[in-house]
């Protein structure tokens, strides 16, 4: 297996004005591990690099990446591996929302010996991180989860997440252990990708980009009557395909989403004084007045008239 550890000539970087981050500025402590959330858009992530791996995995919405000079869509279930030294971008979709896990991860923290690797020396662990050290133009800019894989690697980061934040006794060889299954089911995914199975990403891809499409149309016309057949041939889903994808891409089902958001946009309307609880019914697409009370009720936990009543009264 050919490894290739990226080398970097930072006058040269800084000369064409790459941003580099270091892991002394960007890590707490000695940990040799990151992990954070972005849950707001930041303004684009100009050209930068750094020196330890970066793993960005797309919980909610879509974003822009850029490597080698070409730009690839990031939607829910992507993720990147990016290996030290490599140049990247990051830019957000104005008016789109995006959500990311992300892990920052020294090669020394997978095992000390890979900190200077010798000549030679090829330690176990380096098996876990040898697919994504590569030459850049040869870097895979993104890998699609579906599944099992998906899943799996959603609650990994969590469970990462909230180890890092509480920093418990034994956190530390917590974030390892899945850290460690983290890379062994992207090196599988990794080899899936440069197997012949990139067509099968591209389908996966276009069909989570034509999700993501049909939830932006929801959110703009969940007024109006919304039938699940027409969302289908809008998407060029069958209805169990949809479902099925709907929920792995909104996390919940169609029924229920457009549920929610009507209920959101009542709860909004209600604090208007002049609003009375039958015009809210109606102009957020219920059609039965008893049945968006049972809903309003189901969701909020008290009754249109109640929630209006608290509303005007703060």
């Amino acid at each position: 297996m050919a490894i290739h550890w990226i080398h970097a000539d930072l006058a040269e970087f800084t000369r064409r004005g790459i941003v580099y981050f270091h892991s002394e500025s960007e890590m707490a402590d000695s940990l040799q591990c990151k992990m954070y959330r972005i849950t707001e858009q930041m303004g684009s992530i100009r050209d930068h690099m750094h020196n330890y791996f970066q793993v960005w995995y797309v919980s909610k919405g879509e974003f822009m990446h850029t490597i080698h000079g070409r730009n690839y869509h990031m939607i829910k279930g992507n993720i990147f591996v990016m290996p030290p030294y490599a140049v990247h971008r990051v830019d957000w979709i104005p008016g789109r929302e995006a959500e990311v896990i992300g892990c920052e991860f020294l090669p020394s923290f997978v095992n000390e010996r890979l900190e200077t690797p010798a000549d030679g020396d090829m330690p176990f662990d380096l098996t876990f991180i040898a697919p994504f050290l590569t030459e850049e133009e040869r870097i895979l800019p993104k890998i699609t989860l579906t599944g099992a894989a998906d899943q799996t690697v959603s609650e990994l980061l969590a469970e990462m997440l909230a180890e890092y934040a509480d920093k418990a006794t034994g956190f530390e060889m917590l974030l390892k252990a899945n850290l460690l299954k983290l890379l062994t089911i992207l090196v599988r995914e990794h080899a899936g990708s440069n197997s012949g199975a990139r067509s099968v990403d591209a389908v996966a891809d276009s069909r989570r980009a034509a999700m993501a499409e049909a939830i932006r149309y929801i959110d703009a016309h969940y007024d109006q009557p919304l039938r699940l057949e027409e969302l289908c041939a809008m998407t060029m889903l069958s209805r169990t395909q949809f479902c099925d994808l709907f929920k792995q891409v909104a996390g919940t089902t169609f029924s229920r989403y457009m549920t929610e958001r009507r209920i959101r946009a009542a709860m909004e309307l209600l604090t208007q004084p002049a609003a009375t609880v039958t015009d809210v019914c109606f102009k957020v697409g219920f059609n039965e007045l008893p049945y968006f009370c049972r809903m309003f009720k189901k969701h909020t936990g008290m009754s249109p008239a109640q929630y209006k009543k608290n509303a005007c009264f703060c």
